[in-house]
């Protein structure tokens, strides 16, 4: 059976409700249509410090409920900071061509996948490549970017044009790496990444019809209508013992490796192909064929680094005896490694300093000043800067404190029964003043009208909802204004 661009993690059932991708039964699959997923059998214990920046493609609900070994389904490159390249057939469904939400994915950046505690990071944007084709698993890649940078985290930059020659020229040693199955059959899962050292195949047996013999082992070829030589490239490793080492389900959307240590590139993205450690090769993207898309999705990193200019933009959340400064830095010319905002007192000369991490271009991070005084106008700018300096200074707007609420928190959202969501919530803190508004919003997740329900304590009840996804949240006002905590989303049960 041919294995090709879908998604096998730990069963069936899982990649129905998972992903709802599609798995031909056996020997409906054509030459035409791979149709069983990517996989790194007979291949090494993976070393974190070799491999940094692999990280695992996690589903954010299960990864929630059962932690990241059971969540992962893909692999994925850390090509700059705030980007990941994977597979396109990771986050598009393979039967209608729908793209994965973003808040459905998470990034992991452990190597041990039992590790509970390991850092994850949430996605902000999707983009699979346009040239994307599912039926042939052409042009397979898409960015995921991050909802923040990661500037202290190794990267691996994808082969340029120029080094795409030798380093991915027949006979040229390369390696896989990811969580893959480790056997043929797909049943065993490693917690810790596997590697497998492999060669790259010529493209005579990557779309040329032609045998190529490697360590004693004659594979077999793809031919033209299989494989396309000008976005794909094959590869697959023998051991000393004469086994064959190959990916496996589950590593779909890793790195195909070129080259080692400083000289380390992505040149391929884990793909399609037979079935796992065949006498066929592997199947993967060739990156230097999709350059243009991954520069034009900041997945290539910078080469000259030079400090920010551009002033970020500036907006303010004010609360009571407190103000949150949004900063975003919108400027695509250079990395940005720290953002901070500065609130001045204008009438005692005071002045206070908060600091946020960057995130995804375009999208604001927040930092807080607290100890303010209700009802003093204050003077707030910000800058952004790396380690060669500072950006100019923002133009300064003028906020201030007011005692709006601070709403409570969901801590808890379910559906116990047809029609109706039970929430546990914190208190809202009135900062003294009397509370007109305190109350459980559920909305229809695909726009309607909202159920309101009075907080009188800890839980809440919302009875009369439709069995669809609704987005909750809590709304608590003041004479100020009203604010809202932030949203949970509950699949109420029919």
């Amino acid at each position: 059976m041919k294995r090709g661009p879908a998604v096998v993690r730990r069963s069936a059932l899982l990649l129905v409700a998972a992903l709802s991708f599609s798995l031909l039964p056996i020997g409906m699959a054509t030459a035409a249509q791979p149709s069983a997923a990517p996989r790194v059998v007979n291949g090494d214990a993976g070393n974190p410090e070799e491999f940094p920046w692999l990280v695992s493609l996690l589903t954010a609900s299960r990864y929630e409920r059962e932690g990241p070994f059971q969540a992962q389904f893909c692999g994925g490159t850390l090509t700059t900071p705030t980007t990941v390249v994977t597979a396109a057939h990771c986050v598009v469904n393979q039967d209608n061509g729908v793209v994965r939400e973003p808040g459905s994915i998470v990034i992991g950046l452990g190597a041990n996948l039992r590790d509970t505690g390991q850092r994850v990071v949430r996605v902000a944007t999707v983009t699979p490549s346009p040239d994307y084709v599912r039926k042939t698993a052409g042009n397979d890649v898409a960015v995921l970017t991050l909802t923040e940078a990661l500037p202290d985290h190794p990267t691996l930059p994808p082969v340029t044009a120029d080094e795409a020659g030798s380093l991915t020229a027949a006979g040229t040693p390369a390696s896989v790496a990811g969580w893959g199955a480790t056997s043929p059959n797909g049943k065993t899962y490693p917690d810790l990444f596997r590697v497998g050292r492999m060669v790259v195949f010529p493209d005579s047996a990557c779309g040329g019809g032609q045998p190529f013999t490697y360590n004693g082992v004659t594979f077999n070829a793809f031919g033209p209508r299989d494989a396309d030589a000008a976005n794909m490239l094959c590869a697959a490793g023998v051991t000393p013992a004469g086994a064959v080492i190959d990916a496996c389900q589950g590593d779909s959307g890793g790195p195909l490796v070129g080259g080692t240590g400083a000289n380390a590139r992505l040149i391929g993205i884990v793909s399609w192909g037979e079935e796992c450690a065949s006498r066929y090769p592997g199947v993967y993207t060739r990156v230097s064929s999709d350059l243009d898309f991954l520069a034009a999705n900041n997945a290539i990193p910078v080469t000259e680094i030079s400090e920010p200019t551009a002033a970020p933009t500036v907006t303010v959340d004010p609360r009571s005896e407190r103000l949150i400064v949004n900063i975003t830095y919108t400027s695509t010319d250079t990395p940005v490694t720290a953002l901070a905002a500065t609130v001045l007192d204008p009438t005692t000369g005071q002045v206070w300093n908060c600091f946020a991490n960057p995130r995804a271009p375009s999208r604001p991070s927040s930092c807080s000043v607290d100890g303010l005084v209700n009802g003093t106008a204050y003077q707030v700018t910000a800058i952004a800067g790396n380690e060669l300096g500072n950006s100019a200074v923002s133009t300064p707007i003028v906020a201030t404190p007011v005692p709006l609420p601070d709403p409570g928190r969901i801590t808890r959202l379910t559906s116990p029964t047809r029609g109706a969501v039970l929430a546990r919530v914190t208190p809202t803190e009135a900062n003294g003043q009397e509370l007109l508004v305190n109350q459980l919003s559920c909305a229809p997740a695909k726009g309607g009208r909202a159920t309101t329900v009075p907080i009188t304590s800890d839980r809440v009840r919302v009875t009369g909802l439709k069995p669809v996804r609704y987005i909750c949240r809590i709304e608590a006002g003041n004479t100020y204004g009203t604010l809202t905590s932030p949203a949970k989303k509950v699949l109420v049960k029919r």
